[in-house]
């Protein structure tokens, strides 16, 4: 009986061992040790199999870096040289054109030379070879261009004027309107040549009149007021 009342004691009395009440720990940081557990070993195990070579990791992590940088230089230098090659082909192509321009030009020059210097025994004729109208720099201002020539022979010169006139709807009606500067109408054309004769001048069109075209008329000395050719130029848009 004794012996029982013994054990009992030792289990509950002042003699019996201490026990310790702990807190159950939350369970993130039980996953958050885990995760620091795993990632000392992950880090021992790669400083073990690399031998603890992070000067080599550093050394390729930099080369790359150069390989990088010289791979972008090499982009931008060959931008640039294909920036160079288009300005110089439009270059090209320009002055490609421009020659174009220029040999057809010359083709229709040799033409009409060899046309005026033909002679043949038909007699001589007047005509235009060329008449054209262009828009100037100002407003409402126009330039005209043009070609008289005599065909066949040369054997007298040709003479007369040219006189040139707006056709126009001014106040609602059709008129006739001499060429302008702005300032002083133009007057008769004095023509005199044997082979050609070039006429260049301007004008501009009132404010208060609506142009359509302009007539070309040339006058020979005592014919009265019938032209000799008469020549109608619309008016660019």
């Amino acid at each position: 009986m004794r012996r029982v009342s013994r054990k009992f004691k030792r289990h509950f009395g002042v003699s019996a061992k201490h026990v310790a009440v702990r807190a159950p720990r939350v369970w993130y940081w039980q996953v958050l040790t885990a995760l620091a557990y795993i990632t000392v070993g992950y880090l021992f195990a790669y400083w073990h199999l690399t031998g603890g070579d992070f000067g080599s990791l550093t050394n390729s992590m930099m080369r790359i870096t150069h390989d990088n940088q010289q791979l972008q230089d090499r982009a931008v230098q060959t931008e640039r040289q294909l920036q160079v090659a288009q300005a110089a082909q439009s270059n090209l192509a320009k002055a490609l054109s421009d020659m174009q321009d220029e040999s057809l030009r010359l083709k229709e020059d040799v033409t009409f030379y060899k046309n005026i210097l033909s002679e043949n025994d038909n007699g001589s004729e007047l005509r235009v070879y060329s008449f054209k109208l262009a828009k100037g720099a100002q407003p409402r201002q126009y330039e005209y261009h043009i070609l008289l020539v005599q065909s066949g022979r040369h054997d007298k010169l040709v003479q007369g004027s040219v006189k040139l006139v707006l056709n126009a709807t001014q106040s609602g009606q059709a008129v006739k309107l001499p060429l302008s500067d702005g300032a002083n109408s133009a007057q008769a054309i004095a023509v005199n040549f044997k082979y050609y004769q070039r006429i260049d001048g301007s004008f501009i069109v009132p404010s208060d009149a609506e142009a359509h075209s302009v007539e070309l008329n040339f006058m020979e000395p005592g014919a009265g007021a019938k032209p000799k050719i008469s020549q109608k130029m619309d008016l660019p848009v």
